[in-house]
């Protein structure tokens, strides 16, 4: 199985420094420009062939998933591409709480004064999603849409999975934790990790960056076990990475001035067609 982990465009709120976890943040213009070039490079360039496309249902998700699909279905037809993409909640960023749609810490830091943070003191104050609470959705996110793919013969799979950076790192984890040690190995592309920085903790995407894992079903070879009482879920499988925060398909994007960081309208002309004369 081919593995696509892949983050949204860039948002409006993402241009504004605001935590958007489950707001249902629109697009800028730029990153729409993101989503085009991410599914004509995955199809033109990269001749990859999804067969699942799975996204969470916010709209930076699912839109930036749709465009691989379009891309998808332009280059093989209705007939051997994905028809739609697979929206869940199960996908969502992290649920920030009461403080959806506060400035980044940098940003409270930079003007603490004019920018009010609500309290946990607050009655109507709402924490945020814990990073167990997210594990918990990794995880039956695997065990009811995922593992289903590898029970059969995988190896004609290519499956992308679209969500947003922070919930993706959570299912990274869940992911990563399901296959023994023995059997995770990192493609030529990957440097020399950190001698101190678990493989678990591989920073952030980029906006529409990608992580790209080839999962193969494998024999198991029991003195690999690592003397665990229970093994992974996975044990009957390998895992290598292949690219961690991949993102050639931006090479030589400029965002246009002003109207690039604007949000993104569907209804809207492009520019260029109001200096295009009439047909007469």
């Amino acid at each position: 199985m081919h593995l696509l982990l892949i983050r949204h465009g860039e948002t409006e709120h993402n241009v504004a420094g605001l935590l958007a976890g489950v707001t249902d943040s629109k697009l800028t213009n730029h990153g729409v420009l993101q989503t085009q070039r991410l599914g004509k490079f995955l199809t033109t360039n990269r001749k990859l062939h999804f067969t699942q496309i799975f996204t969470s249902d916010l709209q930076r998700a699912w839109m930036t998933g749709d465009e691989v699909r379009k891309a998808q279905q332009a280059e093989y037809g209705t007939s051997k591409a994905v028809t739609e993409v697979v929206k869940l909640e199960l996908l969502r960023e992290q649920d920030f709480g009461s403080l959806e749609l506060v400035p980044w810490a940098s940003k409270r830091d930079d003007d603490p004064l004019t920018v009010k943070v609500p309290s946990d003191t607050d009655p109507d104050f709402k924490p945020k999603e814990t990073k167990e609470q997210m594990r918990k959705r990794a995880d039956t996110f695997l065990d009811d849409y995922f593992s289903p793919l590898l029970a059969v013969d995988s190896e004609e799979e290519t499956v992308a999975i679209v969500s947003h950076g922070l919930f993706l790192s959570a299912l990274w984890r869940a992911l990563l934790s399901r296959f023994t040690t023995s059997s995770i190995t990192l493609g030529p592309e990957i440097g020399p990790q950190s001698p101190g920085r678990p493989l678990e903790y591989i920073g952030a995407w980029s906006n529409t960056g990608y992580l790209e894992l080839e999962v193969n079903g494998q024999k198991r070879d029991v003195s690999s076990d690592d003397g665990a009482s229970s093994a992974p879920e996975y044990k009957d499988h390998s895992l290598k990475v292949l690219a961690i925060n991949r993102r050639d398909h931006l090479n030589n994007l400029k965002r246009t001035r002003g109207v690039g960081s604007a949000t993104h309208d569907p209804r809207q002309q492009s520019i260029a067609g109001f200096f295009k004369r009439p047909k007469t």
